[in-house]
């Protein structure tokens, strides 16, 4: 009885494992395309902060020197100007997304200030939560990186969903059907017999699910080369969009840009201003979503047999053993109870 349920278990504890084992891998993958490129930004930044400061130190003591020495008279607008000066230089380095020496002109003023909260960032942002992916603050930004999350997302998309979604039915179909039984067993007791009995003279229909699904196999196939073509296709013709829009954007940008819309990954820190290009994007995502929600059913259909027959594994292992047999004796037992109205005398 205990080794039952082990062989039961093991292949759930594989799965699960190699779930976490393929997340583990694209993200030390990720680490290394991306830390070099991440850290190279940082350091160029700093490096152009640690210029401003020592020539901002250097300037000065020069005019300090002047001023002590009497080469030049220096005025407190002159220090006072050249400190904001380099004040505002290092403020811009830091925060370069921001209009920052616009702001300061008039700091009081709530109009002058940059508002990322548009009418085109909200909508994006409101589409974004009702897909579930959202503004991050992690994005690739190397072009084998995007070519890696693209190539990640596409390969685990259908097997994640695929083993998930036939975990989560079942489990829903089990415990609906338990619930009900106890209900029936409660409120109904004979009819609650009655159907028992009916059960156990038609035998159990865990195994004949197993058969059903080698069927489905063979009549549903639906090639996985395929599904992901088709999305990227429709990537591709998303992308000649964007780059006639964001004209220093490049097309493996692009791609990806519309690989994540679509796919529902994330949108990094992208700000959309035109109102155009908003309506554009919202088009793309609605016909994208519905793209690849059909394509990843389809493939989702034909990973399905494969990962069922793990599912089965432990429970249904001797009975495949004996599938041909089996599956001779079942057609031929279904073919007789069609005959006979449903009886079968052996």
């Amino acid at each position: 009885m205990c080794f039952q349920y082990i062989k039961i278990l093991v292949p759930h504890v594989i799965l699960v494992s190699v779930l976490i084992g393929y997340l583990c891998l694209g993200a030390w993958i990720l680490m290394l395309l991306e830390t070099k490129t991440e850290l190279m930004a940082r350091s160029r930044k700093l490096v152009r902060v640690t210029n401003l400061m020592r020539n901002f130190t250097a300037e000065s003591w020069q005019i300090l020197n002047d001023a002590q020495t009497g080469v030049r008279m220096v005025h407190h607008n002159e220090w006072s100007n050249t400190f904001q000066e380099y004040m505002l230089r290092i403020s811009e380095t830091v925060d370069d997304r921001r209009p920052i020496r616009r702001e300061l002109r008039d700091p009081e003023s709530l109009e002058n200030m940059h508002n990322k909260w548009t009418f085109p960032t909200s909508l994006l942002y409101v589409l974004t939560v009702l897909t579930t992916c959202g503004y991050g603050e992690v994005s690739v930004d190397t072009d084998t990186g995007k070519i890696f999350s693209v190539i990640f997302a596409l390969v685990d998309i259908g097997k994640f969903l695929s083993e998930t979604l036939i975990n989560f039915v079942k489990t829903y179909k089990r415990g609906s059907k338990r619930a009900k039984d106890i209900l029936m067993q409660i409120f109904c007791r004979k009819k609650w017999a009655r159907r028992k009995s009916l059960q156990s003279a038609n035998g159990k229909g865990e195994n004949y699910g197993v058969l059903d699904i080698e069927n489905t196999e063979e009549k549903l196939w639906f090639p996985i080369g395929a599904y992901v073509f088709c999305i990227c296709i429709y990537c591709s013709m998303g992308s000649a969009m964007f780059i006639n829009w964001e004209r220093n954007w490049s097309f493996l940008h692009a791609f990806h840009f519309g690989f994540n819309l679509i796919v529902t990954v994330g949108l990094g820190d992208i700000v959309v201003t035109n109102y155009i290009f908003l309506s554009l994007i919202v088009a793309f995502v609605i016909v994208g979503l519905a793209v690849v929600t059909m394509c990843v059913d389809l493939a989702s259909t034909h990973l399905k047999a494969y990962f069922t027959r793990i599912h089965y594994f432990g429970r249904a292992k001797r009975f495949l053993g004996m599938s041909e047999e089996l599956k001779e004796i079942v057609a031929l037992l279904g073919a007789m109870r069609k005959k006979k109205g449903g009886k079968v005398c052996v």
